[in-house]
């Protein structure tokens, strides 16, 4: 090969090294991928929903409403009813809700906000007396008590059984009455329980009354 072949060559792939670096990894024939926006976190997400629910609440009910929704629980009972925007994060939910419900500014939450936390104790206090009732047959389907904290002051108590999915309704039901006929005061524990929510085996709710 002669001197003037090679540098032919040598100009011929400069040029292909040239247009690859132009390209700056876009397709050919196409557009730049467009940039996702960041997802929503689900406790702000509920929080917001309870915030649409709230102010809804005010505008219906005027002034008034702040009252019963936060001392007499309406929204964390209104949680109950508002699917999948609130289970993400029913402590969310509430916040939002309460908030709404008083008019006040946004106040969008930096971490989730419900707790749970397991009552062991409690839960034995609870058979124990089903026993001396006659209605230890239903509290032994219970399995795990949760303390369900909503806010400061409010929170639910969750019963998780093994009845299964979709089934023992009845007894679920039986189950919710016999804790709130037991349940007196706040058993020693701050703040204000609002609901007794029953789940199956597979987490989800069977029912829910209030306390």
């Amino acid at each position: 090969m002669n001197h003037r072949s090679g540098r032919v060559i040598g100009m011929t792939v400069a040029a292909l090294v040239g247009l690859v670096g132009c390209g700056g990894g876009r397709p050919l024939g196409g557009s730049a991928p467009e940039s996702r926006p960041p997802a929503v976190p689900a406790h702000v997400a509920a929080y917001r929903a309870g915030y649409s629910a709230g102010k809804a609440v005010y505008d219906s009910s005027g002034k008034g409403a702040a009252v019963r929704e936060t001392v007499w629980g309406g929204c964390t009972r209104r949680a109950l009813q508002a699917g999948g925007a609130a289970e993400t994060d029913r402590g969310a939910w509430v916040r939002g809700c309460l908030n709404g419900v008083a008019r006040a500014p946004e106040q969008l939450p930096t971490a989730p906000v419900t707790t749970r936390t397991t009552d062991a104790a409690m839960l034995e206090r609870f058979r124990a007396r089903a026993r001396t009732e006659g209605e230890a047959r239903e509290a032994a389907h219970v399995r795990v008590l949760t303390i369900v904290q909503l806010t400061e002051r409010d929170y639910d108590v969750e019963l998780s059984t093994d009845y299964p999915a979709g089934a023992g309704k009845p007894g679920s039901e039986a189950l919710a009455r016999s804790f709130v006929e037991w349940w007196d005061g706040d058993h020693g524990r701050d703040g204000t329980a609002r609901n007794v929510l029953v789940l199956g085996a597979d987490g989800k709710r069977l029912t829910a009354q209030r306390i």
